[in-house]
């Protein structure tokens, strides 16, 4: 089971709180870490979680907060070194690898390697992804291959079982467009700072009661 998270609310959760916007991407990717993905990691019937952590529209947003952002990931990551010394997580970054700054992209790719042998569980981490780039980038790939009628075997994020949104939204916004056609949808009016560990263990089991016909 795969499943997918538009991580949404970090803004409009600092504003009702009186925070600066970092310091709501902060506790945003806290909660990533401490309440979605050791929910995933304790259900025994889920093996990867997909995270949209930066959008290929996300650069239209200030300098200072994007420069915050990164700053934030890279923190991230250095949580996640460790955490997945402790808890074998197998990380894969999905997206644009030509736009991030250096030492974030270097810090992606070493945990990528270190972690590539690990069978239980995979991260899918979306920075600098579209759906469409993605799509786009996978039949470049197929017709240097040969055949573009198999692009989808070039796709970075196998496809998803469960899409969950927080932040009251109800789209999207370009995250897996490929991957989310037979997917689960679960829309959550919290802001993700207030996502707990108890609302992925509940969607996890409402999943597991949905009938999934598949156009059968």
């Amino acid at each position: 089971m795969n499943l997918g998270i538009i991580a949404d609310g970090n803004r409009r959760w600092a504003k009702s709180k009186n925070l600066s916007v970092d310091k709501g991407h902060q506790k945003g990717f806290e909660v990533i870490t401490d309440e979605v993905l050791l929910a995933c990691i304790e259900n025994k019937n889920c093996t990867a979680l997909t995270v949209y952590g930066f959008s290929t529209e996300n650069w239209k947003r200030s300098p200072l907060e994007i420069a915050n952002l990164m700053k934030i990931y890279l923190e991230m990551c250095n949580k996640w070194e460790v955490l997945f010394r402790k808890n074998p997580v197998k990380l894969v970054w999905c997206g644009r690898r030509d736009r991030l700054n250096f030492v974030l992209k270097n810090k992606l790719e070493k945990i990528e390697k270190e972690t590539k042998n690990v069978k239980t569980f995979t991260l899918y981490l979306c920075l600098d992804y579209g759906g469409h780039d993605e799509i786009e980038r996978a039949v470049v790939s197929a017709q240097k291959a040969g055949d573009v009628t198999k692009f989808s075997q070039y796709l970075e994020v196998p496809n998803l079982d469960i899409i969950v949104r927080t932040g009251g939204e109800q789209r999207l916004s370009n995250f897996c467009v490929w991957q989310s056609a037979y997917s689960e949808f679960f829309f959550i009016d919290k802001f993700l700072p207030e996502l707990l560990k108890s609302d992925i263990e509940k969607i996890l089991l409402d999943f597991e009661s949905r009938d999934r016909r598949r156009g059968r």
